[in-house]
């Protein structure tokens, strides 16, 4: 694939969101805008759940909703993942979000749950242990939303069955409801989805083209080679789920159902644990993102996203990563460029710190989807030409998720 190609499907992808985008907003936005500052005024505490990307999504969004509106209770960390584990473990996976709700579902005000499928069965249970005791639920949900059932609230379809492209005008769209919320004087929905798509409009596709197919080819390179890939955010915020989403892209989606392709070496956040323990030891919040970058290799590939790339902690992490000698790309709104060889930048427009992660979801997407289309022609060298935008446009992931269904793997040796 040459870099127009790239570029084209990157203007061929954006222009797909911003287009659902919308026409989501236009057809239920301000029903979902209404939930919500409904679930504010009452004061009831406001849960949210997804499974895989959507779970970054739905904490963006309730970060988002904490953030605009201090003093409302919001559990904006979903669930433990220590207790996800050990409930499905002991129980189901299809009941984990249940028994987290169910405690104190007393005191609940709205459930946000997204999902592309509308099928997903810890979502289905959710959604009807909330109708049983009256909670409102805003279900974002892929397709034209008819697959979820009745809620007692409000069903809001993207319109859009695509997995990856769903999630991005999910995680838009709640975006820019979520701002609308905001008191005093809250900028209407209209002008807010008008002053995002302005924004957007100065990006430019051809050279994101150009940063997506080195980026495309450093990622193939070190799947292949079993180099480590590191999704950083040194600076948190709603960026920092982007990146772990961002992760999850390049660890779990982009060799998902290609023959012959290993998991590869993808290292992201820092576990709370960690982040405690050296931020306590160390006050200086750029120690974290040193340490982790001490472990990279010459080859290994570093993907940095970052408000400001002049911030002390961004340049604290592009230091570290350049010491290490590892080809780094950099995703920013707000300060330089990386000047040299083996360090590519793409600086990106000036969005809010909530609509900045919109983008850098979808160009996530953008590196997945690429990604992908190299690796399959690796197995398949008949494909040398490569894909075409097209091709790439085409590249939905839903259908493999039926991975999901297959029965449990017996362990070897045990009867």
């Amino acid at each position: 694939m040459t870099s127009s190609v790239y570029g084209a499907f990157a203007h061929a992808y954006l222009t797909e969101v911003d287009t659902a985008v919308r026409r989501m907003l236009e057809s239920g936005g301000d029903a979902a805008v209404g939930l919500m500052r409904k679930a504010i005024g009452d004061g009831g505490l406001v849960r949210g759940f997804g499974n895989g990307g959507s779970s970054a999504i739905v904490r963006s969004a309730l970060l988002q909703l904490r953030v605009s509106n201090p003093g409302l209770p919001v559990n904006e960390a979903m669930m433990s993942q220590a207790v996800m584990a050990y409930w499905a473990q002991q129980d189901s996976y299809r009941t984990v979000f249940c028994r987290s709700l169910a405690d104190d579902i007393q005191d609940v005000g709205l459930v946000v749950v997204a999902s592309v499928s509308g099928r997903s069965a810890n979502i289905v249970e959710t959604v009807r242990l909330c109708r049983v005791h009256g909670v409102p639920v805003l279900a974002v949900v892929g397709g034209n939303g008819t697959q979820l059932g009745s809620v007692d609230g409000v069903v809001w379809a993207t319109g859009i069955t695509d997995q990856q492209l769903s999630e991005d005008v999910t995680l838009t769209a709640l975006t820019l409801a979520a701002a609308a919320t905001q008191e005093p004087e809250p900028v209407p929905l209209p002008v807010r989805l008008e002053q995002h798509l302005h924004a957007l409009a100065e990006l430019d596709t051809e050279r994101l083209g150009g940063w997506l197919e080195t980026a495309t080819r450093a990622v193939a390179d070190a799947v292949r080679h079993r180099r480590r890939i590191y999704v950083l955010c040194p600076e948190g915020g709603p960026l920092a789920l982007a990146a772990e989403h961002f992760a999850h892209n390049v660890h779990w989606d982009a060799p998902l159902g290609i023959e012959g392709v290993r998991p590869p070496v993808v290292i992201s956040g820092l576990s709370l644990a960690d982040m405690s323990a050296i931020y306590n030891d160390h006050p200086d919040p750029a120690h974290g993102v040193r340490y982790q970058l001490r472990s990279a290799s010459p080859g290994d590939v570093v993907f940095l996203l970052a408000y400001d790339s002049h911030s002390r902690t961004s340049r604290q992490a592009i230091d570290a990563a350049v010491q290490a000698d590892a080809e780094v790309f950099l995703l920013h709104r707000d300060g330089p460029a990386l000047p040299a060889a083996g360090r590519h930048s793409q600086k990106l427009p000036p969005l809010d710190d909530f609509g900045l992660p919109c983008l850098v979801q979808s160009i996530a997407h953008m590196v997945c989807r690429t990604t992908r289309a190299a690796l399959a022609t690796d197995s398949e060298p008949a494909a040398k030409a490569g894909p075409s935008p097209h091709d790439l446009m085409e590249q939905d992931l839903a259908p493999l998720r039926e991975l999901s269904t297959t029965p449990a793997v017996p362990l070897e040796g045990r009867s």
